[in-house]
Protein backbone atom coordinates (compact mmCIF):
# COMPACT_ATOMS: atom_id res chain seq x y z
CA UNK A 1 0.00 0.00 0.00
CA UNK A 2 1.31 3.41 -1.00
CA UNK A 3 -0.08 6.74 -0.25
CA UNK A 4 1.35 10.38 -0.25
CA UNK A 5 3.69 8.78 -2.82
CA UNK A 6 2.38 12.20 -4.49
CA UNK A 7 0.36 15.45 -2.59
CA UNK A 8 -2.13 15.53 -5.00
CA UNK A 9 -2.79 11.48 -4.52
CA UNK A 10 -3.70 12.96 -0.40
CA UNK A 11 -6.16 15.52 -0.30
CA UNK A 12 -7.95 16.72 2.54
CA UNK A 13 -10.89 19.85 2.66
CA UNK A 14 -11.98 21.03 6.29
CA UNK A 15 -16.03 21.19 7.01
CA UNK A 16 -17.00 24.64 8.36
CA UNK A 17 -20.45 23.74 10.91
CA UNK A 18 -21.86 26.75 10.09
CA UNK A 19 -22.30 28.72 6.11
CA UNK A 20 -20.43 31.96 5.40
CA UNK A 21 -21.70 35.13 6.15
CA UNK A 22 -21.79 38.52 4.18
CA UNK A 23 -20.89 40.39 7.57
CA UNK A 24 -19.14 39.28 10.81
CA UNK A 25 -16.71 39.54 13.86
CA UNK A 26 -14.20 37.24 11.36
CA UNK A 27 -12.97 37.62 7.82
CA UNK A 28 -12.59 33.88 6.80
CA UNK A 29 -9.72 33.00 4.02
CA UNK A 30 -9.98 29.39 2.25
CA UNK A 31 -6.11 28.64 2.17
CA UNK A 32 -5.17 25.76 -0.28
CA UNK A 33 -1.67 24.54 -0.48
CA UNK A 34 0.26 21.46 -1.66
CA UNK A 35 3.38 20.21 -0.54
CA UNK A 36 4.05 22.87 2.17
CA UNK A 37 3.90 23.05 6.05
CA UNK A 38 0.88 24.94 7.56
CA UNK A 39 2.74 26.87 10.27
CA UNK A 40 5.61 28.14 8.28
CA UNK A 41 2.95 29.32 5.83
CA UNK A 42 0.59 30.60 8.10
CA UNK A 43 3.38 32.76 9.58
CA UNK A 44 4.62 33.78 6.22
CA UNK A 45 1.17 34.95 5.29
CA UNK A 46 0.97 37.06 8.75
CA UNK A 47 4.23 38.71 8.03
CA UNK A 48 3.64 39.55 4.53
CA UNK A 49 0.24 40.89 5.92
CA UNK A 50 2.09 42.87 8.26
CA UNK A 51 -0.04 41.05 11.30
CA UNK A 52 0.91 39.09 14.81
CA UNK A 53 0.71 35.44 13.87
CA UNK A 54 -1.27 35.13 17.11
CA UNK A 55 -4.27 37.01 15.60
CA UNK A 56 -4.57 34.35 12.75
CA UNK A 57 -6.80 31.56 14.05
CA UNK A 58 -6.66 28.25 12.04
CA UNK A 59 -8.62 24.84 12.51
CA UNK A 60 -5.95 22.32 12.04
CA UNK A 61 -2.05 21.57 11.43
CA UNK A 62 -2.17 19.89 7.90
CA UNK A 63 0.07 16.99 6.46
CA UNK A 64 3.04 18.76 4.35
CA UNK A 65 2.70 15.77 2.11
CA UNK A 66 -0.83 16.37 1.19
CA UNK A 67 -2.88 19.02 -0.83
CA UNK A 68 -4.73 20.48 1.72
CA UNK A 69 -8.12 23.15 1.81
CA UNK A 70 -8.62 25.06 4.80
CA UNK A 71 -9.88 28.21 6.20
CA UNK A 72 -8.35 30.34 7.93
CA UNK A 73 -9.73 33.89 9.72
CA UNK A 74 -8.86 37.13 11.45
CA UNK A 75 -10.71 40.00 13.20
CA UNK A 76 -12.67 41.52 10.55
CA UNK A 77 -10.85 44.72 11.46
CA UNK A 78 -8.06 42.97 9.87
CA UNK A 79 -7.03 41.97 6.10
CA UNK A 80 -4.31 39.00 4.99
CA UNK A 81 -2.76 39.58 1.72
CA UNK A 82 -4.06 37.55 -0.65
CA UNK A 83 -2.24 34.75 -2.66
CA UNK A 84 -2.02 32.79 -5.94
CA UNK A 85 0.81 31.08 -6.67
CA UNK A 86 0.54 26.88 -8.04
CA UNK A 87 1.33 25.85 -4.48
CA UNK A 88 -0.09 27.87 -2.49
CA UNK A 89 -3.42 30.11 -2.59
CA UNK A 90 -4.97 32.47 -0.51
CA UNK A 91 -8.39 34.15 -1.11
CA UNK A 92 -11.12 36.11 0.85
CA UNK A 93 -14.65 33.94 1.38
CA UNK A 94 -17.02 35.43 4.07
CA UNK A 95 -17.33 36.16 7.43
CA UNK A 96 -18.13 34.56 10.79
CA UNK A 97 -19.30 35.43 14.43
CA UNK A 98 -16.32 33.05 15.85
CA UNK A 99 -12.73 32.33 14.68
CA UNK A 100 -12.53 29.61 12.36
CA UNK A 101 -11.08 27.18 15.04
CA UNK A 102 -14.36 26.98 16.44
CA UNK A 103 -16.01 26.55 12.86
CA UNK A 104 -14.62 23.24 11.67
CA UNK A 105 -16.23 20.04 12.24
CA UNK A 106 -14.68 17.73 10.63
CA UNK A 107 -12.54 16.92 6.89
CA UNK A 108 -13.50 15.26 3.79
CA UNK A 109 -10.66 13.27 2.44
CA UNK A 110 -9.65 11.81 -1.04
CA UNK A 111 -7.22 9.69 -1.48
CA UNK A 112 -5.40 7.36 -3.44
CA UNK A 113 -4.60 4.64 -2.40
CA UNK A 114 -1.52 2.54 -4.84
CA UNK A 115 -0.35 -0.61 -5.39
CA UNK A 116 -4.14 -2.36 -4.03
CA UNK A 117 -6.90 -3.70 -6.34
CA UNK A 118 -9.50 -4.90 -3.88
CA UNK A 119 -10.78 -3.52 -0.47
CA UNK A 120 -11.18 -6.29 2.17
CA UNK A 121 -14.70 -6.64 2.25
CA UNK A 122 -15.26 -8.03 6.33
CA UNK A 123 -13.05 -5.16 7.73
CA UNK A 124 -15.18 -2.42 5.53
CA UNK A 125 -18.14 -3.87 7.08
CA UNK A 126 -16.77 -3.81 10.42
CA UNK A 127 -15.45 -0.01 9.88
CA UNK A 128 -19.46 1.29 8.40
CA UNK A 129 -20.85 -0.59 11.51
CA UNK A 130 -18.54 -0.17 14.41
CA UNK A 131 -15.97 2.48 13.73
CA UNK A 132 -12.16 2.54 14.41
CA UNK A 133 -10.38 3.16 16.91
CA UNK A 134 -9.21 7.25 17.52
CA UNK A 135 -5.82 6.56 17.52
CA UNK A 136 -3.20 9.64 16.86
CA UNK A 137 -1.42 8.99 13.51
CA UNK A 138 1.56 8.02 12.83
CA UNK A 139 2.47 11.73 11.65
CA UNK A 140 2.11 12.83 15.02
CA UNK A 141 5.38 11.03 16.12
CA UNK A 142 7.80 12.29 13.95
CA UNK A 143 10.06 12.98 17.07
CA UNK A 144 10.30 9.94 18.40
CA UNK A 145 13.55 8.27 18.23
CA UNK A 146 13.96 4.73 19.02
CA UNK A 147 11.02 4.67 21.12
CA UNK A 148 12.44 7.77 22.96
CA UNK A 149 10.35 11.19 23.67
CA UNK A 150 11.97 14.57 24.59
CA UNK A 151 10.41 14.43 27.60
CA UNK A 152 13.02 11.18 28.30
CA UNK A 153 15.60 13.82 28.69
CA UNK A 154 14.00 17.26 30.55
CA UNK A 155 16.22 16.25 33.80
CA UNK A 156 19.56 17.53 31.35
CA UNK A 157 18.77 20.27 29.30
CA UNK A 158 21.52 19.82 27.15
CA UNK A 159 20.48 16.16 26.05
CA UNK A 160 17.12 17.18 25.64
CA UNK A 161 18.09 19.99 22.94
CA UNK A 162 20.29 17.59 21.68
CA UNK A 163 17.26 15.06 20.86
CA UNK A 164 15.63 17.44 19.17
CA UNK A 165 18.46 17.26 16.57
CA UNK A 166 18.62 13.85 15.92
CA UNK A 167 18.04 13.32 11.81
CA UNK A 168 15.71 11.20 10.27
CA UNK A 169 15.34 8.78 7.65
CA UNK A 170 12.38 10.67 6.08
CA UNK A 171 13.75 14.16 6.52
CA UNK A 172 15.41 16.24 3.74
CA UNK A 173 19.04 15.38 3.15
CA UNK A 174 20.09 19.25 3.50
CA UNK A 175 18.46 18.60 7.19
CA UNK A 176 19.95 15.42 8.06
CA UNK A 177 23.08 17.26 7.05
CA UNK A 178 22.58 20.06 9.10
CA UNK A 179 21.58 17.89 12.33
CA UNK A 180 24.39 16.07 11.79
CA UNK A 181 26.82 19.07 11.37
CA UNK A 182 25.19 19.94 15.07
CA UNK A 183 25.79 16.84 16.65
CA UNK A 184 29.01 16.85 16.00
CA UNK A 185 29.85 20.22 17.00
CA UNK A 186 30.48 21.74 13.67
CA UNK A 187 27.87 24.98 14.41
CA UNK A 188 29.05 26.72 11.16
CA UNK A 189 27.94 24.23 8.63
CA UNK A 190 24.57 23.49 10.63
CA UNK A 191 23.58 26.99 10.68
CA UNK A 192 23.95 27.21 6.75
CA UNK A 193 21.73 24.06 6.13
CA UNK A 194 19.57 24.07 9.29
CA UNK A 195 16.42 26.70 9.32
CA UNK A 196 13.58 28.09 11.75
CA UNK A 197 14.59 28.30 15.25
CA UNK A 198 17.45 25.44 15.27
CA UNK A 199 19.56 27.98 12.54
CA UNK A 200 19.21 30.44 15.46
CA UNK A 201 20.64 27.81 18.16
CA UNK A 202 23.12 26.96 15.78
CA UNK A 203 24.05 30.63 15.78
CA UNK A 204 24.12 31.17 19.41
CA UNK A 205 26.51 28.20 19.92
CA UNK A 206 28.93 29.23 17.20
CA UNK A 207 29.23 32.80 18.77
CA UNK A 208 30.40 30.38 22.01
CA UNK A 209 27.18 29.82 23.95
CA UNK A 210 26.02 26.81 25.86
CA UNK A 211 23.95 24.15 25.37
CA UNK A 212 22.38 24.57 28.60
CA UNK A 213 21.70 28.44 27.22
CA UNK A 214 20.78 27.15 23.90
CA UNK A 215 17.90 25.10 25.38
CA UNK A 216 16.12 28.61 26.46
CA UNK A 217 15.92 29.08 22.84
CA UNK A 218 13.28 26.22 21.40
CA UNK A 219 10.37 28.29 20.79
CA UNK A 220 7.25 27.51 23.13
CA UNK A 221 5.34 26.36 20.27
CA UNK A 222 8.09 23.11 19.73
CA UNK A 223 7.68 22.87 23.31
CA UNK A 224 3.88 22.48 23.75
CA UNK A 225 3.91 20.15 20.34
CA UNK A 226 6.68 17.78 22.43
CA UNK A 227 4.00 18.17 25.45
CA UNK A 228 1.41 17.12 22.80
CA UNK A 229 3.70 13.89 21.45
CA UNK A 230 3.61 12.46 25.16
CA UNK A 231 -0.36 12.87 25.65
CA UNK A 232 -0.98 11.55 22.11
CA UNK A 233 1.00 8.13 22.73
CA UNK A 234 -0.45 7.84 26.21
CA UNK A 235 -3.86 8.33 24.83
CA UNK A 236 -2.77 5.20 22.12
CA UNK A 237 -1.40 3.22 24.80
CA UNK A 238 -4.20 3.77 26.62
CA UNK A 239 -7.00 3.06 23.90
CA UNK A 240 -4.99 -0.13 22.73
CA UNK A 241 -4.96 -1.77 26.38
CA UNK A 242 -8.26 -1.10 26.74
CA UNK A 243 -9.02 -3.04 23.37
CA UNK A 244 -6.96 -6.01 24.22
CA UNK A 245 -7.99 -6.22 28.05
CA UNK A 246 -11.71 -6.61 26.68
CA UNK A 247 -11.09 -10.00 25.31
CA UNK A 248 -12.74 -9.20 21.04
CA UNK A 249 -10.18 -10.39 18.41
CA UNK A 250 -8.61 -8.23 16.79
CA UNK A 251 -5.46 -6.92 14.31
CA UNK A 252 -2.23 -5.30 15.18
CA UNK A 253 -0.17 -2.40 12.87
CA UNK A 254 3.22 -1.83 13.83
CA UNK A 255 4.09 2.32 14.06
CA UNK A 256 6.58 4.61 15.11
CA UNK A 257 5.77 4.78 18.32
CA UNK A 258 5.30 1.29 18.91
CA UNK A 259 1.85 -1.15 18.09
CA UNK A 260 -1.48 -0.37 17.83
CA UNK A 261 -4.56 -2.69 17.98
CA UNK A 262 -7.65 -2.73 16.08
CA UNK A 263 -10.81 -4.82 16.95
CA UNK A 264 -12.72 -7.03 14.60
CA UNK A 265 -16.17 -7.10 15.91
CA UNK A 266 -17.84 -4.64 18.32
CA UNK A 267 -16.19 -3.44 21.55
CA UNK A 268 -17.37 -1.79 24.60
CA UNK A 269 -14.79 0.63 26.14
CA UNK A 270 -15.12 3.80 27.42
CA UNK A 271 -16.20 6.45 25.28
CA UNK A 272 -14.03 8.99 25.60
CA UNK A 273 -10.71 9.61 27.66
CA UNK A 274 -9.21 12.12 29.19
CA UNK A 275 -5.97 13.80 27.91
CA UNK A 276 -2.56 13.30 29.98
CA UNK A 277 -2.06 15.72 32.53
CA UNK A 278 0.88 15.60 34.71
CA UNK A 279 -0.32 13.67 37.93
CA UNK A 280 -3.41 12.55 36.12
CA UNK A 281 -3.92 8.86 37.33
CA UNK A 282 -5.46 7.44 34.81
CA UNK A 283 -2.18 7.06 32.87
CA UNK A 284 -0.19 6.80 36.33
CA UNK A 285 0.99 2.68 35.31
CA UNK A 286 1.88 4.27 31.69
CA UNK A 287 3.68 6.87 32.84
CA UNK A 288 5.76 4.72 35.09
CA UNK A 289 6.07 2.05 32.25
CA UNK A 290 7.71 4.84 30.11
CA UNK A 291 9.92 6.00 32.43
CA UNK A 292 8.66 9.52 32.51
CA UNK A 293 9.92 11.82 35.26
CA UNK A 294 6.30 13.67 36.54
CA UNK A 295 7.97 16.04 38.82
CA UNK A 296 10.22 17.65 36.02
CA UNK A 297 7.01 17.67 33.79
CA UNK A 298 5.33 19.86 36.08
CA UNK A 299 7.43 22.73 35.46
CA UNK A 300 5.78 22.08 31.71
CA UNK A 301 2.53 21.93 32.75
CA UNK A 302 1.00 24.95 30.74
CA UNK A 303 2.10 23.29 27.50
CA UNK A 304 -0.54 20.42 28.81
CA UNK A 305 -4.17 20.95 27.41
CA UNK A 306 -7.06 19.24 29.02
CA UNK A 307 -9.75 18.04 26.99
CA UNK A 308 -11.58 14.73 26.25
CA UNK A 309 -11.14 12.78 23.16
CA UNK A 310 -13.76 9.96 21.75
CA UNK A 311 -12.25 6.38 21.90
CA UNK A 312 -14.19 5.32 18.52
CA UNK A 313 -15.08 7.08 15.45
CA UNK A 314 -17.27 6.34 12.12
CA UNK A 315 -16.19 8.11 9.15
CA UNK A 316 -18.83 8.90 6.69
CA UNK A 317 -19.85 9.44 2.83
CA UNK A 318 -17.31 6.14 2.24
CA UNK A 319 -16.59 5.36 -1.35
CA UNK A 320 -14.30 3.28 -2.73
CA UNK A 321 -13.83 3.62 -6.15
CA UNK A 322 -10.86 1.40 -8.58
CA UNK A 323 -8.85 3.46 -10.77
CA UNK A 324 -5.64 2.04 -12.64
CA UNK A 325 -3.29 2.84 -9.93
CA UNK A 326 -4.96 1.64 -7.19
CA UNK A 327 -8.09 2.37 -4.92
CA UNK A 328 -9.44 5.83 -5.04
CA UNK A 329 -11.10 6.61 -1.58
CA UNK A 330 -13.71 9.30 -0.44
CA UNK A 331 -14.72 9.59 3.26
CA UNK A 332 -15.25 12.16 5.88
CA UNK A 333 -13.89 12.41 9.30
CA UNK A 334 -14.99 14.35 12.41
CA UNK A 335 -12.52 17.25 13.29
CA UNK A 336 -8.91 15.89 15.10
CA UNK A 337 -8.84 12.20 13.70
CA UNK A 338 -6.72 10.56 11.47
CA UNK A 339 -7.53 9.41 7.99
CA UNK A 340 -4.39 7.45 8.06
CA UNK A 341 -6.07 5.29 10.92
CA UNK A 342 -8.65 3.44 8.94
CA UNK A 343 -6.48 2.77 6.16
CA UNK A 344 -3.52 0.78 8.08
CA UNK A 345 -6.44 -1.04 9.56
CA UNK A 346 -7.89 -1.89 6.51
CA UNK A 347 -4.86 -2.82 4.68
CA UNK A 348 -1.32 -3.30 6.76
CA UNK A 349 -3.06 -4.72 9.83
CA UNK A 350 -2.39 -8.17 10.71
CA UNK A 351 -4.78 -10.46 12.40
CA UNK A 352 -3.44 -11.07 16.17
CA UNK A 353 -2.73 -14.79 16.52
Amino acid sequence: MKIKSRPENFRVEEILNQPLKNKGRYRVYRLYKKGLETLPVLKKIAQESSLPFRLISYGGIKDKNAETVQFISVPSKFRLKEISLPNLKLKEVGFLNVPVERAISGNRFKILIEGVKEVPEERLKVLKKFGFPNYYGEQRFTSVRNGELFVHHLKEREKALLFLFKPASWESSRERKGKKAFLNGDYATAEKLLRGWRRKVAAFLKKGGTLKEAFKLIPEEELEFQMNVLQSLLFNEKLKNLIENSGVKTAKFKYRAGELLFPLEKVEVLGELPSYIPGLKVYSDLVEKLGIDEQTLKSYVRFFHPFKRKTFVKPGEISVRKNFKGLLFKFTLPKGSYATVPLRFLFSSTPVR
